[in-house]
C-alpha cells in the first residue's frame, strides 16, 4: 500500500485572514528541500535521486539555493528530520538564506526491479507565511510506457525518474507575481491534508471528505466543508480527523473545496482552496483505427502485422484500458491493458496470450476505456484477417468454339486477391494469351487458337503469378491445365452406366 507525505508539523494550508500588513513581493529565489524517502528504498537510492532532482531544477531555475548552505541551515538548527520542520523553521529558511518559497515533497515508491516503478509528491510552500502556493503528483512504471507487444518498456529506473521529474514539475507556473502580504495572527491548528473519495464522480454519486489538521495550541471544535451551495458537517473521529459525506453537485465541473473551522470561544477560521472535486457527467469519447486487417504473419517482412491507434477524442482522465482480440467465436485470444494514458499505438503480430501462432481466420478486435469518474465505453469490433496460406489456384480448360477455347478459373482462399498475371501455353511451348490485373480473378479466361491444331489432341499449360491482400504469393511454371471433355463423350459414358431396377 502507498504511503503518504504528512507534510510538516505545522505548515500546510494557511487560513485566509482580515488582518494584513502593507509587505508585498513575488516568488523568485527558491530552496530544493530533500525529498522524504517513504519508498523503504536504501539511501543510496534516496541520495541519487535527490542529486538527480537538485541539478534539474537548477538546470531550469538558476535562482535556486546552493544545496550546501541548505545543509549548514538544518546543521545549525540541528534539525535531522525533514518531515519535522515546523512554520516557524520555513520563515527562518526564508529570512536566513533569502528564499521566497521552497520545494518539499515525499519518494512514495521509488523500485528499480524488472518493471521500474516511481511515485513522487510535491509542493511549493510560500516561506512568507508557510501557505502551500502549488503541489503536484506523478506515478508511472515502466510499463506505461510499452505498446502491445512490450516494446517501448523502460527499464531503467535513471531513465523513468527523468521522466517522472519532468513531469512532476511541467505544470508548475512561470510565475508567481501575484500579490502576497504576510499575516501576523496565526490560527491554533492548521489542514495538514483533505482528501475527496473519489476524487473524480458522476455527478449525484455519493463522495466521501476526509481532512487532517494539525494542532497548534488547539483543536478545532467544529469544522464544515463548502463545496458548491452545500455546507457539509464533518464528524471528528476523537483524533486528527473530521470525516463527512454528500452527493456530488450534479453539473459537471470542478469544485473547489473550502472549509470553515471554529475554535475556542467560536472564532471562524477559513481555509480556501483546499482541495478540488471534479464532476464528470461525460463518458469517454474514444477511436481506434487499424493498418493492415490482412496480415500473414509469417516472418517475411511483407504485413507481418496489424497495428491499432488508439484515440482519445476528447481530455478526459482516465482510469483504465483493455484492448481485446477475440475469434469470431467469441473467445478470447490477445488481450492487453494499462493505466491512465492510451498507448501511440498496438501491435499484433498473430499470437495468442501465451504467445502461440493462432490459425488463420477471422478475429475481432475491440477497445474498452474507463474514466476516472466510473464510465465504461468501447469502440465498435474492428475485423483482422489472419492469412499464411498462399492462394489456391486451378484452370481448367473449358469449351472449344470455332477457334476460341476458354479456360475456367477457381480459387480458393480467405484473403482477397490484389495483383495476377496468366499466361497460357500450347503444348509447343507457344504463348496463346497473357492476362493480368489488380482486382480478383476472372472465372473465364478466353484464347484464339490457331486453325491447325487438333483441339482433340492439343494439351494446353499455364503459368501464373498471384498475390492476395495479406501478402501471400504463389507462382506456378507450366502446369498441365486439365483436359476439357466433350458432351457426347459425356452422354456415351452415360449410355454404359449400371443402373439397378428393382
Amino acid at each position: 500500500m502507498k504511503r503518504y507525505l504528512i507534510i510538516f508539523i505545522t505548515l500546510l494550508f494557511f487560513p485566509l485572514q482580515t488582518s494584513w500588513s502593507e509587505d508585498i513581493r513575488s516568488i523568485k529565489t527558491i530552496a530544493i528541500i530533500p525529498f522524504d524517502n517513504l519508498s523503504g528504498e536504501n539511501y543510496s537510492t534516496d541520495f541519487n535521486f535527490n542529486d538527480f532532482l537538485y541539478d534539474y531544477f537548477k538546470s531550469k531555475n538558476p535562482d535556486v539555493v546552493n544545496k550546501n548552505e541548505l545543509e549548514q541551515f538544518f546543521i545549525k538548527r540541528r534539525i535531522r528530520n525533514i518531515s519535522s520542520i515546523s512554520r516557524s523553521t520555513v520563515r527562518s529558511l526564508g529570512e536566513a538564506l533569502s528564499v521566497d518559497a521552497i520545494i518539499i515533497g515525499s519518494i512514495n515508491e521509488l523500485s528499480g526491479d524488472e518493471n521500474p516503478n516511481v511515485d513522487l509528491d510535491v509542493q511549493m510552500i510560500d516561506t512568507l507565511d508557510s501557505s502551500i502556493i502549488w503541489m503536484n503528483t506523478v506515478s508511472i512504471s515502466g510499463d506505461d510506457f510499452a505498446t502491445f507487444l512490450g516494446i517501448g518498456k523502460i527499464s531503467s529506473i535513471e531513465k523513468l525518474v527523468e521522466i517522472a521529474v519532468k513531469n512532476l514539475f511541467k505544470g508548475l507556473p512561470e510565475n508567481f507575481d501575484e500579490k502576497k502580504e504576510k499575516n501576523t495572527d496565526l490560527p491554533p491548528f492548521e489542514i495538514v491534508q483533505t482528501r475527496f473519495y473519489p476524487r473524480v464522480v458522476k455527478g449525484g454519486n455519493e463522495t466521501a471528505l476526509m481532512v487532517e489538521f494539525r494542532e497548534i495550541t488547539c483543536k478545532p471544535e467544529q469544522l464544515y466543508a463548502l463545496v458548491d451551495d452545500m455546507k457539509i458537517p464533518l464528524i471528528s473521529d476523537g483524533g486528527n480527523w473530521f470525516t463527512g459525506s454528500f452527493q456530488s453537485p450534479g453539473v459537471e465541473g470542478t469544485y473547489i473545496l473550502q472549509l470553515h473551522a471554529y475554535g475556542e470561544f467560536d472564532t471562524p477560521y477559513i481555509f480556501d482552496a483546499m482541495a478540488s472535486l471534479v464532476v464528470d457527467n461525460t463518458p469517454p469519447l474514444i477511436a481506434i483505427t487499424l493498418h493492415n486487417a490482412f496480415i500473414s504473419p509469417d516472418n517475411d517482412g511483407v504485413n507481418d502485422h496489424a497495428v491499432f491507434f488508439p484515440n482519445l477524442l476528447a481530455t478526459d482522465l482516465l482510469k483504465a484500458w483493455r484492448f481485446e482480440i477475440t475469434d469470431k467465436d467469441g473467445k478470447l485470444i490477445r488481450s492487453a491493458e494499462g493505466g491512465e494514458e492510451l498507448p501511440c499505438r498496438l501491435l499484433w503480430r498473430g499470437e495468442s496470450n501465451d504467445f502461440k501462432q493462432v490459425n488463420n481466420g477471422i478475429y475481432l478486435c475491440q477497445l474498452f476505456v474507463e474514466d476516472k469518474a466510473g464510465h465504461e465505453v468501447s469502440t465498435d469490433k474492428i475485423m483482422v484477417v489472419v492469412d499464411r496460406s498462399a492462394p489456391e489456384i486451378e484452370i481448367v480448360m473449358g469449351k472449344i468454339e470455332k477457334d476460341i477455347i476458354s479456360f475456367d478459373v477457381t480459387c480458393n482462399n480467405i484473403s482477397k486477391i490484389v495483383e495476377w498475371n496468366i499466361a497460357i501455353y500450347n503444348q509447343n511451348d507457344e504463348c496463346l494469351s497473357t492476362f493480368n490485373g489488380k482486382q480478383d480473378l476472372p472465372a473465364t479466361l478466353n484464347c484464339v487458337l490457331n486453325n491447325s491444331i487438333d483441339d482433340k489432341k492439343e494439351k494446353f499449360f499455364y503459368s501464373l503469378a498471384v498475390r492476395d491482400v495479406a501478402g501471400n504469393m504463389l507462382n506456378v511454371e507450366r502446369q498441365l491445365a486439365t483436359l476439357y471433355k466433350p458432351d457426347e463423350l459425356i452422354e456415351e459414358k452415360k449410355d454404359f452406366e449400371w443402373v439397378d431396377d428393382f
